[in-house]
């Protein structure tokens, strides 16, 4: 088939969907699929540094937009980056010839991008799947960028609904999401399959706690390291984290780091300021081949999940801590997908948000733990994902969605 994916991140951003995307698209190639995707030129998180127009990477052609490049300093600037793109991949996809599109594969970010793709799907005869990885407005309104009764929540809920309704397939991340959007539109979930993502890693670090090359390199010593890495998101809340931070302040044992960035990573900036936080480090994101040293130099990996954001979103920090045989930290909903998985392994540490004295308890109760005792939570977890989200079993799902027939 020849298909065309749109997307405003792909290779070599660093950004979660980008890197899940080269996953996908590269194994469709390797299939025999002709694949193509239209993105961004911009980094989406450095906007400054700016790829190739065309470029050729693994048997997939990358077609890149020149759209505006604000960035995320300010609401205006990253709305006036979504309107343009949506507007030049618009111009793109009208000018597309129907021989050279099969299928085409839309994605959830920017909002509206794959309301623009499947009604120039749908005019041209293509069939359109809809790779869902967060809702609409849903996510927006917890989020407080849009007011629940406004026109633009209005707006965007009719346009989802759009897509929704008239994809051929439609694949979401987790149960909560199927469901939200069978109760959203009034129907039953056939044709919504349920694939969740899988660890970005090339390799997974096998060596000895203190010869990580990474927590070496940047003075770990023999602390407990407990590591944030990736989007520091608005949806995924820190501040429990942060204020446990600063009740361990004086605790010599324990070692904060955040690695990437994203809109709140100026709060733990703020944070570490403000109460002179020798305990955490704030480190840029690692490119992918050195994710399994990152990842693999902590102790304990934090994944947090805003309230009211089951179903709506799905943090993916989970499967990659897991993949490396790391415990869990968890700050979120007592339901979600996240608690399902980690029901099934014991040790991992949860708490809600708002509850930084449990949490500080529990880190002091985990470290003074046997390390035999802490080192079977993480094979536990590590066993777990080898058998239920191996990335070559999830991507063969993936490629079976894609190339099935409507029902």
């Amino acid at each position: 088939m020849k298909i065309v994916c749109i997307s405003q991140v792909y290779w070599p951003d660093t950004a979660s969907v980008a890197q899940h995307l080269v996953d996908l698209l590269q194994a469709l190639s390797d299939h025999g699929h002709d694949v193509t995707v239209i993105t961004s030129r911009h980094n989406y998180e450095h906007p400054e540094i700016i790829y190739p127009a065309v470029e050729y990477c693994n048997g997939v052609r990358i077609c890149r937009i020149f759209n505006t490049g604000f960035g995320k300093r300010t609401k205006l600037g990253r709305l006036a980056d979504f309107l343009s793109f949506n507007v030049l991949i618009m111009c793109r996809l009208l000018a597309l010839r129907r021989s050279a599109c099969d299928v085409m594969l839309g994605l959830t970010s920017p909002p509206l991008l794959s309301y623009i793709g499947i009604k120039i799907a749908r005019m041209k005869k293509i069939r359109f799947v809809y790779w869902t990885m967060d809702l609409q407005p849903e996510l927006s309104m917890v989020a407080g960028y849009i007011k629940t009764d406004a026109t633009p929540a209005k707006v965007m809920q009719k346009c989802g609904d759009y897509i929704f309704s008239h994809s051929d397939k439609i694949i979401v991340l987790d149960d909560y999401m199927k469901r939200h959007i069978s109760e959203r539109l009034h129907t039953d979930e056939m044709g919504i399959d349920v694939i969740p993502v899988w660890p970005v890693m090339t390799a997974v670090y096998e060596g000895g706690r203190m010869e990580n090359p990474f927590r070496r390199e940047n003075g770990f010593g023999d602390r407990i390291v407990i590591m944030y890495s990736g989007n520091h998101s608005v949806m995924h809340p820190l501040t429990t984290l942060l204020e446990a931070a600063v009740r361990l302040k004086e605790d010599k044992r324990f070692l904060f780091v955040h690695i990437g960035g994203g809109v709140r990573l100026q709060e733990v900036c703020e944070y570490k300021e403000k109460y002179r936080l020798d305990n955490i480090l704030i480190l840029p994101y690692q490119p992918r081949e050195k994710i399994h040293l990152s990842l693999g130099s902590a102790d304990i990996q934090v994944v947090s999940l805003g309230e009211g954001c089951v179903g709506f979103t799905h943090p993916n920090k989970i499967y990659g801590a897991m993949f490396i045989g790391k415990p869990v930290l968890y700050i979120g909903p007592d339901r979600s997908h996240i608690t399902d998985i980690l029901c099934h392994c014991l040790g991992n540490i949860s708490v809600s948000h708002g509850d930084s004295d449990l949490l500080v308890r529990k880190i002091v109760a985990f470290v003074e733990m046997d390390e035999s005792e802490r080192s079977r939570v993480g094979i536990r977890n590590r066993r777990y994902a080898e058998t239920y989200l191996r990335p070559d079993i999830l991507l063969e799902k993936m490629i079976g969605s894609i190339e099935s027939e409507p029902l």
